[in-house]
């Protein structure tokens, strides 16, 4: 974690504080890829630019990727999706079929 809190404070520094917000964003993102991070499903809504009641009715069509419930107990129901399924959405989200 360390080489990573000194690639970010290099990239401040050398390239200002825009470009250096920039790098983090990018950063991030790449390492929720690559772990298959959960997002929420307002965090979805943001990436798809869709609301969530649209995310609501695509889920039901299976044309949205179906979210993976997190919690146990049936009080407080849970869900998030992966971000990998999210991605695999952006890349196709006129011809995207949830798997069954």
């Amino acid at each position: 974690m360390d080489d990573i809190e000194n690639l970010l404070s290099e990239s401040f520094s050398q390239a200002g504080q825009k470009q250096g917000a920039v790098f983090e964003a990018q950063l991030v993102a790449s390492l929720m890829i690559q772990s298959n991070a959960f997002i929420s499903i307002k965090t979805a809504a943001k990436l798809c630019s869709i609301s969530r009641q649209t995310i609501d009715r695509r889920i039901h069509q299976g044309t949205f990727p179906v979210p993976e419930k997190l919690s146990s107990e049936d009080k407080a129901i849970r869900k998030a999706f992966r971000i990998k399924d999210i991605q695999q959405w952006l890349n196709s989200p006129l011809t995207y079929r949830a798997p069954q």
